[in-house]
């Protein structure tokens, strides 16, 4: 009995542990998988090379997120902000210093500032990381949707976009 009551003590101990484990290292629970707070390395250099949001972010946008069914209807739903279409200053004013519904406290791109922008928290799969503070507890899926997550090249694109001023050239 002593050694039953023993055992129920230390593997609950064990469970606490590891429950306390997950939360800090800001894992969801199994039903949605590991949430991974992604930072660059410290050798990323986000000033170079330079970044034109015409030339290098939209063609990214085109490939990945502007179809009529994600991001890209002119005229229906665009799920939260508009990527779509051929013309760089509407998508540039769709996301600039405009707060996410999801998340109001955050832009989906805050000039100068990649940590702070929801559009790259969602395409880097950080976003789960806030869901505390998304409305309905949930920030929603990572992007591209139902697809795997854009090749770290690529984001890295869109963070120097950020970081250099988020400037529409």
């Amino acid at each position: 009995m002593r050694l039953a009551s023993s055992l129920r003590i230390a593997v609950g101990s064990l469970v606490s542990m590891l429950a306390f484990t997950v939360s800090i290292a800001g894992c969801s629970d199994e039903t949605e998988g590991s949430c991974k707070d992604y930072s660059p390395p410290s050798s990323f250099d986000a000033l170079s090379p330079t970044v034109s949001f015409a030339k290098d972010v939209m063609p990214i946008f085109a490939q990945s997120c502007a179809f009529t069914s994600c991001h890209g209807s002119p005229t229906g739903s665009t799920n939260g902000v508009f990527l779509g279409g051929g013309d760089p200053k509407r998508v540039h004013e769709a996301l600039v210093e405009v707060r996410s519904t999801k998340l109001p406290t955050m832009s989906f791109v805050k000039a100068g500032e990649p940590r702070e922008s929801f559009l790259l928290r969602k395409i880097d799969g950080s976003q789960c990381a806030l869901n505390a503070q998304c409305t309905g507890s949930s920030c929603g899926d990572s992007m591209p949707h139902n697809d795997d997550a854009l090749p770290l090249e690529l984001r890295d694109t869109i963070r120097r976009w950020i970081a250099q001023g988020a400037k529409n050239d």
